[in-house]
């Protein structure tokens, strides 16, 4: 306790000799801080904007990632003989439509498939012309499955033509020709109403569309610009029959780009509307004491620690993203409480002391506070800057530079800033002309009293009359606020209070969701927004396929292998989240069902030579099974007499929510880990769910790194450490409130909200810090007309809030004000953002307003006081014992008259 002591002493010393040198000196440290933000900003032209979606929401670590290295090395895919269930999943260049009637109904009926075949035919028409001139269809640029390009089913089995559709009894999920040909309809039709066989379609919702170009080299440039196109021409399809939503390979990593570019509009309502919340919180009666620059300038500091950051990070070829956006929303919320938690101290300052002396004492308060505030953000995000998930380390990185500036630009720039005011403030100059003016109890007239007087008369300076500039919100906070939230009754009611909000707050964490839906990342209302929404609520039964790769060299041909091989795959058709053998593309199963059906012998099936001429020569060269072609990787030069590796497909299906995603990923992996033999088990939609899986540990580690981390500090800079375990106290109870309701304001625990629940920690700090901080060295004596009626504790919890109850609330204020613009976004990345903010203000003043002083003014008897709180420090630092000197006499000589203040001394 002695060394946290020491460091308080240490830091309220240095800073109070720091203010008093700022005063002497403030053009300098002015000039200084603006030439050092403005060249670091000029690293803003070298900002590059990261929009990967993939790449920003995947862990860095991807067993997925690796996986798909492999994958794609043993089984590429074969764009001139396509199969959906081989597919590259999120990496092939497609269009991708669901299409829905103009109001509902069913989408089987003459009039609407009219208008989809319109849709189709036009669409294929569609051209794009490379460098070289040459013009490119659909039909030249499309993955080929048979010998045409990839057909919707329902289109084909109607061959494109809208009267068949009275002919025609769908089954579902699969259908059968009269030709025999077999089309999987589970992936096509949405929102399906089946007759009493369960397979019969009597209605269906939704129609999907998908147009899978060829990903490869040669044509990539030109598979792009069709997918430009194709998005030009849905956006302007005009129909009043059919309504579409769709996508295509990078409408994600546009959206990203496009919310980005929203944000700027309303990054200026925001600015606006702090311009003016800061200039009209820092004018009063009195135009002398009024400080609407300072409002100005305090706003003005925090910009330039935004454009300092940005500067600086992208000189170091740090590039941005979307979920850093959010970061000058934030930055200059922090900003401006800084500097409302400075003008707070100024006021508690006598005008009647010189403006060094008012600069020492204001510094020796405000800067310390600040000072541990600003570490423990700085240490939140930093903790969160070793994030694995590229989006969340970023955003923590820019914002921990930027608040490590605005504390820089806050004790430089600010601090000389303030200088230059108390100085005008001395020489009784308006705010806004900076003409000397008369007091306003001399005025000549109402109206010089009303627009032009303030300030003190010569003399109030002389006899000292006026000893602080508070005005009457820290006044209500100390007359009435304060020792009414401290009676015996509100205390009771405190406690109900605080119950039924850790109650509401466990509950909601009690029923969290899990996991970032694609969907989210796309602006609300938008085509891919709607997309993604339809494809979740109605195309969720069937798929994703998953390839199982097995790696080991077998020997095929022998029963007894067969028959593992066999064991296995029913073994993952047994996973609730894996649908029948019907599904399931095995090469192996089709192979020794096509020799049972042939009468080949059992001595011709186990040779292994007549096995591969089988397999090779007539099974794989029949059209019904050459997809299979692409499941088997024979070893090299040896004329596919050996197979090196093979896989088999399952589908998945029912996976309705991000929990069941992640579920059936973990269980078939498990499956694979469990088998006798080398298993992979791999999706290209693994890549996205292991975001998912990752979200909950990764938050609990950051989490907990984060809170032992703020213990540590607190228990260094906040001089008890009784006082650094109710700070950590609050933190938990704080974070609990925030992931419980955001859950409840749907919010799920995902990439966006575990960067907030980071951020929050920080904010966390800020309010149980200060006032605690406030409280545990109080240094001024409660005057109030309560005094007799307070204890000591209850007191120093009083003054607490005398010192800090306005800047707080005017914190928080400020902070909302800043990001209540987001709420409008049609970004979910910026309306989780502002939620999650919301939550920590709200919750934050409460804990720092409400339950903080009542819990503090409880614990009272844990402390040693002496018989009121005492003078403050920096005025004993002007004897000759010094700043430490008294503060050591407030340790060792309590109740020691010879340690009193004169005043006090009997």
């Amino acid at each position: 306790m002695a060394v946290c002591d020491c460091i308080d002493r240490g830091l309220a010393k240095v800073f109070y000799n720091y203010g008093k040198f700022i005063s002497r000196w403030p053009l300098i440290f002015l000039l200084t801080s603006l030439v050092m933000a403005g060249f670091l900003s000029t690293g803003i032209i070298f900002l590059r904007v990261d929009s990967d979606v993939i790449f920003l929401f995947t862990p860095d670590v991807s067993t997925a990632r690796d996986d798909a290295i492999i994958f794609d090395g043993l089984f590429p895919v074969d764009y001139d003989h396509y199969s959906a269930s081989r597919g590259n999943g999120t990496n092939d260049l497609s269009a991708n439509i669901i299409v829905e009637p103009v109001g509902g109904g069913n989408v089987l009926v003459e009039d609407v498939i009219s208008e989809i075949i319109r849709f189709d035919r036009e669409l294929k028409n569609v051209t794009v012309i490379n460098t070289s001139g040459v013009r490119h269809t659909y039909e030249s640029l499309c993955a080929v499955e048979g010998s045409n390009c990839v057909e919707n089913p329902v289109l084909q089995i109607l061959k494109y033509n809208e009267s068949y559709m009275n002919s025609v009894t769908l089954t579902y999920p699969f259908f059968k020709s009269s030709g025999a040909e077999i089309y999987f309809l589970g992936a096509t039709l949405g929102n399906v109403d089946l007759a009493d066989d369960n397979s019969t379609v009597v209605t269906a919702g939704l129609l999907a569309l998908t147009y899978i170009l060829q990903t490869t080299s040669t044509l990539e440039r030109e598979g792009e610009d069709w997918e430009n196109k194709f998005e030009q021409f849905a956006a302007n399809f005009d129909s009043t029959v059919i309504s579409i939503s769709y996508i295509h390979s990078h409408s994600l990593d546009s959206e990203v780009g496009h919310s980005t570019q929203d944000v700027i509009p309303l990054f200026s309502v925001s600015y606006t509307l702090l311009f003016t919340f800061a200039i009209t919180s820092c004018v009063v009666a009195d135009w002398v004491f009024s400080k609407p620059w300072l409002g100005i300038l305090g706003t003005i500091s925090a910009s330039l620690a935004v454009a300092s950051s940005l500067g600086l990070l992208s000189y170091a070829g740090v590039n941005f993203n979307i979920v850093a956006t959010s970061m000058p929303f934030l930055i200059v919320g922090i900003g401006i409480d800084d500097m409302f938690i400075m003008l707070a101290a100024w006021r508690k300052t006598s005008p009647c002391e010189s403006v060094e002396e008012r600069m020492g004492k204001a510094f020796s308060e405000a800067a310390v506070s600040i000072t541990i505030t600003s570490i423990t953000d700085a240490l939140a995000f930093g903790i969160g800057s070793i994030n694995p998930l590229p989006a969340v380390r970023v955003f923590c990185l820019y914002t921990g530079v930027a608040v490590i500036f605005d504390y820089i630009l806050q004790i430089t720039f600010f601090g000389a800033c303030m200088a230059l005011t108390g100085r005008r403030e001395a020489a009784n100059r308006h705010v806004w002309t900076l003409m000397k003016v008369i007091p306003r109890d001399e005025a000549p007239s109402t109206a010089y009293k009303l627009c032009c007087a303030g300030g003190l008369s010569e003399e109030d300076r002389r006899d000292n009359k006026k000893k602080t500039c508070e005005i009457g919100l820290m006044t209500f906070f100390k007359e009435y606020y304060g020792p009414i939230l401290l009676t015996p009754f509100s205390k009771i009611l405190t406690i109900v209070v605080f119950c039924a909000y850790l109650g509401g707050a466990i509950y909601g964490c009690l029923n969290i969701t899990e996991g970032l839906e694609l969907k989210l990342l796309a602006r609300t209302g938008s085509p891919a927004y709607e997309f993604f929404e339809r494809q979740s609520d109605h195309f969720s039964d069937y798929g994703p396929f998953v390839s199982v790769v097995i790696q080991e060299r077998l020997n095929y041909s022998e029963p007894a292998v067969q028959q593992e091989l066999e064991s296995i795959v029913e073994e993952f058709e047994s996973s609730g989240y894996i649908f029948s053998s019907m599904y399931t593309e095995f090469w192996l199963r089709e192979f020794l069902s096509f020799l049972d059906r042939a009468n080949i012998s059992t001595s011709a099936r186990t040779d292994p030579g007549q096995f591969s001429s089988l397999l090779v020569d007539y099974f794989l060269e029949n059209p019904s099974f050459s997809k299979f072609n692409q499941d088997i990787v024979f070893r090299n030069g040896s004329n596919k007499s050996e197979i090196a590796a093979s896989r088999f497909i399952i589908t998945a299906g029912g996976l309705s929510t991000t929990n069941q995603q992640v579920q059936m990923m973990e269980d078939v992996r498990q499956k694979a880990r469990d088998a006798d033999i080398s298993l992979i088990a791999f999706s290209p939609f693994f890549i996205i769910y292991e975001q998912y899986s990752r979200i909950r540990p990764v938050t609990i580690q950051n989490l907990c790194i984060a809170v032992a981390s703020m213990f540590v500090v607190a228990l260094f800079l906040i001089p008890n450490p009784i006082c650094s375990l109710v700070v950590i106290i609050c933190i938990a109870s704080i974070e609990t409130g925030i992931i419980g309701y955001m859950s409840l304001w749907d919010v799920s625990l995902d990439s966006i909200s575990m960067i907030n629940l980071i951020l929050c920690i920080g904010f966390s700090v800020d309010f149980s810090a200060h006032i605690t901080y406030s409280f545990r060295t109080g240094r001024e004596k409660y005057d109030g007309r309560h005094q007799n009626k307070l204890s000591v504790s209850s007191q120093h919890a009083v003054m607490a809030l005398y010192s800090l109850g306005m800047p707080i609330l005017q914190g928080a204020l400020s902070t909302i004000i800043a990001i209540i613009v987001l709420n409008w976004s049609p970004s979910y990345i910026f309306r989780a953002f502002f939620k999650i903010m919301l939550l920590v203000m709200v919750f934050g003043m409460l804990h720092s307003l409400v339950f903080l002083p009542v819990l503090l003014s409880s614990i009272g008897c844990c402390f040693s006081w002496s018989s009121h709180p005492t003078r403050s420090a920096v005025e004993a630092g002007n004897s000759e014992d010094g700043l430490i000197g008294y503060q050591l006499s407030q340790r060792k000589g309590r109740g020691n008259p010879a340690f009193a203040p004169p005043q006090e001394r009997t």
